[in-house]
């Protein structure tokens, strides 16, 4: 799986499980809510933002011109 598929799948599910349970905790306020929203897309955006594919060793390179 490819490092991009990886880290929009686990934003995703993130997203997912906050709403969730947002719905099962009942928060109805404006400040729980607002809370809620910035705890579930501040860590998936910091993720997808931050986290990059690491870079190609000299191994890689190496088999990768052999090929």
């Amino acid at each position: 799986m490819r490092m991009k598929q990886i880290k929009l799948t686990s934003a995703i599910v993130w997203v997912a499980a906050t709403a969730v349970i947002g719905l099962i905790l009942g928060v109805s306020s404006t400040g729980g809510l607002a809370l809620l929203a910035a705890f579930a897309l501040l860590p998936p955006l910091a993720m997808l933002l931050l986290w990059n594919e690491p870079q190609e060793t000299m191994s890689e390179s190496i088999q990768g011109g052999r090929r």
